[in-house]
This record gives structure tokens, C-alpha cells and sequence, in this order.
């Protein structure tokens, strides 16, 4: 979530049950987005524990697969009334595509809803991977699932967030649910393949972060910030550091790549049009800090680039023209060109400049930073900047947009960051008396997933992985009516 955030409270470890307001007291997002935090882990917890990973009501069961066969046509004219847009369906699958149906099924205790069908290749984000466009899964062995997981959405993406009465300013955002169907195509050296191993097939090693604001020695007196304050910032901050390019950590060769923002990555500016390197943004923000000037780094993104979970490329702000709302930018080497949008493109592809903060380089990485691990906390520290550090644990396999949040409190000189816990459950304490940082898988995004149909290959049957939910309601005979 890019969201101009004060910090995410939210910890599942604590069991808070509700956030409580006091009267005269200072609100803050932190809080209401706490509650909200705590009431969905709730729900969907509970549906999970009832329903199990995945289930759908059996009357109204989605992502029913349509694939050419002799009952496709009617098929399709069950689920699509229009029949100008049933016959679409019904010559795509003719092609060699598969049609998805309507309605709703629960992963993961997430409600996924499938309001219209569409086919594998018109979802947003496709192709997902070379490997699995229509071309590469016809006729091979796999296995088709949801891929689930929230999106973050502000006005940019969906301008009637904005109240008009009000002049239409950027108040809150909002979480929404995506889900796209994938195929798992089926390797020679994979002895499981059923409804039941999507799970083991899709799991990797997360990568582990630490984060620390370093001192050399702790502060003697309480309430009392030194020169030396290991958070030397002047404001407080929420720094994320996201992954650029995914993969695997290397030595001497590209690898995966970084980029971190101290807004959480919220400082965006939607754009007009794209030509080469020249921008024509709608607002250059609301003041210096929330702007843009020369050297600042930026991604290139768009709904295409976002849903495909991919990272658009960097580009360095060259200059910038206040009055004609125009950015020229430089291009690191690696990048050849950029997306073009004209103005039409921004009702359908909302495209927009994201800053970042980090210290690129034009000549390598494509402008992010190189993932360096280390192999224990005493060495291997990344500079971010006023004296906020990170550092990334070894053997990790890092995918694009996996984030970590850092808050940064000048109060306390220091960042929010729990602490290493020894056996007894006491905080690690390292040579200089402070304690080590522990390392944190990724804060998001959380994906969920579940099977649907399993296509063993040759001549044998596809597999229904779908589970049905069929209540077992004992209702009343209804009454006679009066003669």
C-alpha cells in the first residue's frame, strides 16, 4: 500500500480485539486503519477456518473454466446475456482461449467476485509470463489457479474517490480486492501435480530485511535526543524499501535491485502524456517537498504495469517546467525507451510518475540499487540516509514489489523495528549496547491462492479442483393458505 501513511500499527501478534477512541485525543489514520486491520484479519480468518482454503457457494460457484468443446456454445450463453458479447466468447474460445465465469469464491477467507466473463487473455496484467501466454499452456499439462491479493487504489486510479462538493481534494484511498487466473505449467522434475500441491509448487524462500538507525552507544539520559541521535532527520518518516527487480541477490553480476521512497513511495504525479523522455503531468504537487526537481528519480507506471505486478522502468528528472507542467527525463542504461501514452490514455491506463529517493545510477542497475546480503548483523549494512540503515539476509529470492515499511520518529532519534529475541525471549544485544534488529520477511503484498481446474495432459479428464458449500438448511414447510 502506497498510501500517504503514518506508520501501519496493525500487529496480529498482539490480539487486540478493537481500537478504542478517548475523548479530546489526537486522531490518527494509524488507528482507524488499525480497526479496520484488526475486524478483516477477523472475518477472513473465520471464513478460512470454516470454509478452508478455498470454496464457493454451490448455486453461484465462479471461475467456472469454458474451453472449446461441444457444450461450450451453451455454456456461454448460460452465463453471458448479451448475445453481440456472447458471440465474442464463443469465436475467442473457438481460437483456443478459455472463457472464465461469473460469481463468487472464498480463498484464503478473501471474497473473490467475478461480475462478468471474460477470457484467460483479456484479464488485466496478461501476459502474466512468457511461459504461460495462450500460445505456451495450449495443450500441456498444468494447473489453473487464483492468484489473490489487495491493490492499492487512490484518486489516480479511480477519480470519484474525490468529493467534487469539495473542490475534489486527495483524501483517503482504498484497499481493493484483484484476482487474476494463472497457469502453473507442469516441469519433468515435479512428482506431485494435483489439486492439492499448489501450495509446495509455488512457494519460495522469502527474502529477510533488517532495519536499524545506527549508534554507537545508547543514549544515558531518557527524553533527551543526542547529537549523535541515530535518526538525524527532521521530520518524521515512513520509509519503504521495495523490491526493483526480482531474483536472486548476486556478486558481480545484476541481481536483484532495490529503490526505497521516505513517503512510502506516495508521491505520485498522474500523467497527461508520454512522448520519448518528455511528461506532461496534471500537477507538480502541493508544495517543494511534495514536488519534483532535477536528479530526482522516478518509475514509469501504469494499471497494465502495476496488475502484471512487474516494476516499471526508472527514469532521472533532467528538468522541469513549472509553468507547462513538463518533466524531461534521463534514461539509465538498460532503458531504451519508456511507455507512451497519449492524453486518451489516461481514462484507461491511468499512468503516473512515482518518486523515489534513493541515489540512482545512470549507468547501472537501471537506476535502482544493487541487493547486497550479508550473512550475520554485524557487517553487511546499506545506508539509506540520516542514519537509517538496512540489511538483507542471505539466500533470499526476491520478486518484484516486495515491500518493508520503516517508520522513523525524530522524537526518539531511532526507527520502529522490533528486536531480536534470544531463547528466553530477551532482546539481543550487540557490541555497542544496542539491541539487533530482527529480520523480517516482507510486509507485503500478501498473495493468496487457490486451484481450479487441473489439465493432466494427453487424453485424460481435466480435474474440478473447486470446493461447493452446500448449506444444509432445515427451513419450515411453507404455510397453506386459508381456503
Amino acid at each position: 500500500m502506497n498510501g500517504d501513511f503514518t506508520r501501519d500499527t496493525f500487529d496480529a501478534a498482539k490480539h487486540f480485539s478493537r481500537v478504542l477512541m478517548q475523548q479530546g485525543r489526537v486522531q490518527l489514520d494509524a488507528d482507524w486503519n488499525e480497526q479496520t486491520a484488526i475486524l478483516l484479519r477477523y472475518l477472513r480468518i473465520l471464513t478460512a477456518d470454516i470454509l478452508g482454503p478455498g470454496a464457493g457457494p454451490a448455486e453461484a460457484m465462479g471461475f467456472y473454466l469454458i474451453t472449446k468443446g461441444p457444450n461450450a456454445d451453451a455454456r456461454i450463453d448460460a452465463i453471458e446475456p448479451d448475445p453481440a458479447r456472447a458471440d465474442v466468447l464463443k469465436k475467442k474460445v473457438a481460437d483456443g482461449d478459455v472463457v472464465i465465469g461469473t460469481g463468487r469464491y472464498y480463498v484464503h477467507g478473501v471474497l473473490v467476485e467475478n461480475d462478468r466473463a471474460i477470457t484467460y487473455t483479456e484479464q488485466p496484467g496478461y501476459p502474466f509470463s512468457e511461459a504461460t501466454t495462450l500460445d505456451n499452456i495450449q495443450n500441456k499439462a498444468l494447473l489453473a489457479y487464483l492468484d489473490v491479493w489487495e491493490r492499492h487504489i487512490t484518486y489516480v486510479q479511480d477519480d470519484p474517490i474525490r468529493e467534487v462538493a469539495l473542490g475534489g481534494p486527495d483524501t483517503c484511498s482504498r484497499a481493493q480486492v484483484v484476482w487474476q487466473l494463472k497457469a502453473l505449467l507442469r516441469s519433468d522434475n515435479v512428482e506431485q501435480f494435483d489439486c492439492t500441491s499448489l501450495e509446495g509448487l509455488l512457494a519460495r524462500d522469502l527474502p529477510h530485511l533488517r532495519a536499524r538507525a545506527r549508534l554507537d552507544k545508547p543514549p544515558t539520559e531518557l527524553c533527551v535526543i543526542a547529537p549523535d541521535s541515530r535518526y538525524r532527520g527532521a521530520e518524521n518518516q515512513l520509509y519503504r524499501v521495495e523490491v526493483h527487480e526480482g531474483g536472486v541477490a548476486a556478486t558481480g553480476t545484476p541481481g536483484a535491485t532495490f529503490k526505497w521512497s521516505r513517503d512510502n513511495g506516495s508521491v505520485i504525479f498522474p500523467i497527461v502524456s508520454l512522448s520519448g523522455t518528455t511528461v506532461v503531468v496534471e500537477s507538480l504537487g502541493r508544495d517543494d517537498c511534495l514536488s519534483l526537481k532535477p536528479g530526482d528519480w522516478v518509475e514509469v507506471s501504469d494499471d497494465g504495469i502495476a496488475l502484471g505486478e512487474q516494476a516499471g522502468p526508472l527514469a532521472q528528472v533532467d528538468t522541469v517546467d513549472r509553468d507547462e507542467l513538463t518533466v524531461t527525463l534521463k534514461l539509465p542504461a538498460g532503458v531504451t525507451s519508456l511507455p507512451a501514452y497519449a492524453a486518451t490514455d489516461a481514462l484507461g491506463k491511468h499512468p503516473l510518475l512515482r518518486r523515489w529517493d534513493h541515489a540512482g545510477d545512470l549507468a547501472a542497475y537501471g537506476g535502482a540499487l544493487p541487493i547486497t546480503e550479508a550473512q550475520t548483523p554485524d557487517q553487511g549494512w546499506i545506508a539509506l540516509e540520516d542514519g537509517v540503515q538496512i540489511w538483507f539476509a542471505q539466500n533470499g529470492q526476491y520478486k518484484a514489489g516486495d515491500y518493508w515499511l520503516i517508520p522513523a520518529r525524530v522524537a526518539t532519534g531511532d526507527v520502529e523495528w522490533p528486536p531480536e529475541l534470544d531463547s528466553n525471549g530477551v532482546p539481543r544485544i550487540d557490541a555497542d549496547g544496542n539491541p539487533i534488529p530482527a529480520e523480517q520477511p516482507p510486509h507485503g503484498p500478501q498473495h493468496y491462492y487457490a486451484p481450479l481446474f487441473l489439465v493432466p495432459g494427453g487424453q485424460d479428464q481435466g480435474q474440478d479442483c473447486r470446493c461447493a458449500i452446500r448449506p444444509n438448511l432445515q427451513c419450515p414447510p411453507a404455510a397453506t393458505p386459508n381456503a
